[in-house]
Order: C-alpha cells, then structure tokens, then sequence
C-alpha cells in the first residue's frame, strides 16, 4: 500500500465523508483514493495533513512515525521553494533536469514547468513520492513545509 488513508482515518475513528472533506473531494472520490484506484492531489493532500496533524512522509509510508514538531504552517504548496528544491536535489544527486525527468515517466519539457513557480500545475503527489522515496527526501521539505531535508 502506497498511503496510510484507511488505517488513519480507523485510527482515527473517522467516516469517509469527515475525511473527503479533509481532501475536498467527494465520498466515492475519498474511496477511490482509500482504495488506491485515484490518486491524491498534492494541494489536497497538503490541506488533509494540516487538518489532521500529520506529516506528509508519514501518509505516504516514507516513515513509520508521525512527527509534526518540525512542519511549518502551509496553506498551499509554495511552488518556488518546491522549484528550487528540486533544482537542489538534482544539484545534490548529480542528476541533470533531463534525467529526473526520465525517471518520473516525463517529457523535461514538463518536468521544467513544474518547477516553475508561475505555472499553476502542481507535480502529482506521486512523483513526488517517488522523488523522495528514491533519494531520501522529505515531502515536507520538498514542498517547503519543512527544514529537515532527508528521512530518518
């Protein structure tokens, strides 16, 4: 399972609707995300971790722990840090554009605008899980929720 949905909201002792509304999506769309057959949005994600205290590495099983002491309050992904965070692990991981590009399954074309923090389309959640994932990141830091730049 890429997501701790379920096991927080039983957890939690929440209905799928109190947490739809956490995502701003439907109920069914709530579901589909649960049952990992949608994914999530970043914005969404980011808006249900701060509604319930949670790190978005903890979410996306990148940790075993919820550890919330060191996240900033963000209402929405703040695209130039997340830009030039990704510039600095390409710096730091001796990776060309091109090549991280190559890894997410993307044109650099559009891997470029997702970097620019004019462009109104976020990296799915996704990608940037599997950025982290790979390298040793925070989603956190990433998206500028956090200093702490790599996983414990």
């Amino acid at each position: 399972m890429e997501y701790r949905f379920k096991e927080i909201r039983d957890n939690r002792e929440l209905k799928q609707q109190e947490v739809a509304s956490y995502l701003k999506v439907s109920r069914g769309g709530y579901a589909n995300i649960e049952s990992e057959i949608a994914n999530v949005k970043l914005k969404n994600l980011l808006y249900y971790c701060n509604r319930l205290d949670l790190s978005m590495d903890y979410v996306c099983r990148l940790v075993d722990y919820n550890d919330t002491r060191h996240l900033y309050s963000l209402t929405e992904v703040d695209k130039k840090i997340m830009g030039a965070r990704l510039t600095q692990i390409e710096e730091e991981q001796h990776l060309k554009a091109q090549e991280l590009a190559s890894f997410l399954g993307i044109l650099n074309s559009t891997y470029s605008e997702y970097k620019n923090p004019k462009r109104s389309n976020l990296m799915q959640t996704l990608m940037v899980k599997n950025i982290a994932k790979k390298f040793g990141y925070s989603i956190d830091w990433i998206i500028g929720r956090s200093n702490i730049k790599k996983l414990k």
